[in-house]
């Protein structure tokens, strides 16, 4: 019997993001033509159907506050609802830039990135207030595991705002620098941000430390937490970094260097939702299931392709992978949970 099965596709396009729903029924995958491709991992059926958005790429993809949904920027300054099965609508139309940036919670919230602004939506699509101005324009945003607070990365730091509807200036995290993606830690504790000098820079929100990890060889795409929330995962070298967060103590700088070393650099990161493992996406096209275990295990997926696997993400409940390359080969992988957890142990 068979550890995992693959379904691939050839779309002939860039893939911009990729992404499950909030009711892990389907993902979705967007396209530097245009098109958001939805797959139903429930049904049996699993071909694409896609969805034309723009004549120009999508921007942006995540998941959207409601189920079976997506939020898409387009370059067309035009942001979407994207329905899996019915398809999209306008939510909101940008006067200052693209909407490249955008994030919604579950609570139903939405926040796009307009220049050094962020404008906040509901779950209707009505406007509910502006944050900023920010010191540069927004380079990322990420909700807390609550959506009661959502922190946003530009020059010189980070900015803390408050949801609570009363208007609050932010908390603001400084550092020097441009801060270009963005994590919050499962627990809320922990903020951590790629800078453009190839390092990572942690603020602790409850003693009020912070300290540079690194650096890596690369500029840091992808950050990630582990599934126990100990663990900060991140790309840009030649291994997985990986920063243990424990005793309420920041790391230190020197990461532990996980999976196999390669020619070929890590593009990209995904932990698995509740098992000690990450899939690794290398820059050469092979991809990797690596565990967290103090003797790491380690299986290759695919080989090197001579293109660069530019997105990853796991379904909510741990048992799809789903990603694909530059050059538009998408792939879903369906796994089976024994096999993975075995791989995840010592």
């Amino acid at each position: 019997m068979s550890e995992y099965w693959l379904d691939q596709w050839d779309v002939d396009a860039p893939l911009t993001g990729v992404c499950f729903e909030s009711s892990g029924h389907f993902a979705a995958f967007g396209g530097g033509d245009g098109y958001v491709r939805v797959i139903d991992l429930v049904g049996q059926n699993q071909r694409l159907r896609a969805w034309s958005i723009t004549e120009g790429a999508v921007l942006a993809l995540c998941p959207d506050c409601h189920a079976h949904g997506f939020l898409c920027g387009a370059d067309d300054g035009v942001v979407y609802h994207v329905h899996a099965e019915d398809g999209s609508h306008e939510v909101a139309r940008l006067e200052r830039s693209w909407p490249d940036q955008l994030v919604a919670h579950v609570n139903g919230l939405r926040a796009i990135a307009d220049g050094r602004q962020v404008l906040l939506l509901d779950a209707n699509g009505q406007h509910d207030g502006v944050l900023g101005g920010h010191p540069s324009t927004v380079a990322r945003m990420c909700f807390d595991e609550a959506g009661q607070r959502l922190a946003v990365s530009h020059y010189n730091g980070v900015s803390l705002w408050a949801l609570d509807g009363q208007g609050n200036e932010p908390k603001r995290l400084f550092h020097r620098g441009s801060h270009l993606n963005l994590n919050w830690s499962r627990n809320q504790r922990y903020v951590v941000t790629a800078t453009q000098e190839n390092t990572l820079h942690a603020w602790d929100l409850v003693s009020g430390q912070d300290a540079s990890l690194g650096p890596c060889i690369n500029k840091i795409k992808s950050l990630c937490w582990s599934a126990d929330g100990m663990w900060l995962l991140a790309s840009g070298a030649d291994t997985v970094s990986a920063w243990q967060f424990v005793d309420g103590q920041l790391p230190p700088a020197a990461p532990r260097m996980l999976g196999r070393y390669s020619e070929g650099l890590i593009g990209q990161v995904c932990a698995h939702p509740d098992l000690a493992l990450t899939a690794a996406g290398y820059n050469d096209g092979s991809l990797d299931l690596v565990s967290l275990a103090p003797r790491p295990q380690r299986h290759c997926l695919a080989d090197p392709s001579d293109s660069a696997v530019t997105a990853l993400t796991w379904s909510p409940d741990g048992t799809h992978l789903l990603g694909g390359h530059a050059d538009g080969r998408l792939f879903a992988y369906r796994i089976e949970r024994d096999w993975l957890a075995h791989l995840a142990r010592d």
